[in-house]
């Protein structure tokens, strides 16, 4: 799965850029991030999450990224910052992911690129959440069409550009680009 991120976002973001930052916020282990941070066109790369736990497990040798502790509703940088914010797999488990989205947004820089991936509601997870049991939906958490992917990410200001299904269907993502002028 974080190859296939990471190939997307090079096709649509990366290529042809230079000095690119990057954050992954509740990156988990922070994996796609030490990938990322592995490509010419990035030269800072963060994984950023609430704790180690999950990056410490991975055991991920010689680390690329920078690990930052940080929450995703309070981020540990500057406003308009990175050229690419992106999480794939954690907005659904989410209880506010409007504000984790503007959150995520606020740390885009005018013109950058905000990228949410969720589990498909048209694929094996929104298959899984109707016909599992109570454990198996809370695992899953929140199942998203499109649509409801794209409104999510237009109530923070932003314009999606390039839409992504990927790991056999069960997941979706949208890229989406910040305006140039806020207002």
């Amino acid at each position: 799965m974080n190859r296939g991120l990471v190939e997307f976002l090079r096709q649509h973001v990366f290529v042809g850029e230079r000095g690119l930052r990057v954050a992954e916020v509740a990156c988990g282990s922070g994996f796609a991030s030490h990938l990322i941070a592995q490509q010419p066109e990035v030269s800072l790369s963060i994984a950023a999450d609430l704790n180690l736990e999950d990056h410490r497990q991975a055991h991920i040798v010689d680390f690329q990224a920078a690990f930052v502790l940080m929450d995703i509703f309070h981020p540990a940088a500057l406003a308009g910052s990175m050229d690419l914010v992106w999480n794939s797999s954690s907005i659904e488990e989410i209880d506010r992911p409007e504000e984790a989205i503007r959150a995520m947004a606020w740390l885009a820089k005018p013109g950058g690129w905000v990228f949410v991936g969720v589990p498909n509601r048209r694929g094996l997870a929104g298959f899984l959440r109707r016909m599992g049991n109570a454990r198996t939906r809370v695992w899953l958490g929140r199942v998203y069409s499109h649509a409801e992917l794209g409104q999510l990410l237009e109530i923070a200001g932003l314009t999606v550009e390039h839409r992504a299904t990927y790991l056999f269907g069960i997941f979706i993502g949208a890229l989406a680009r910040k305006p140039l002028q806020c207002f």
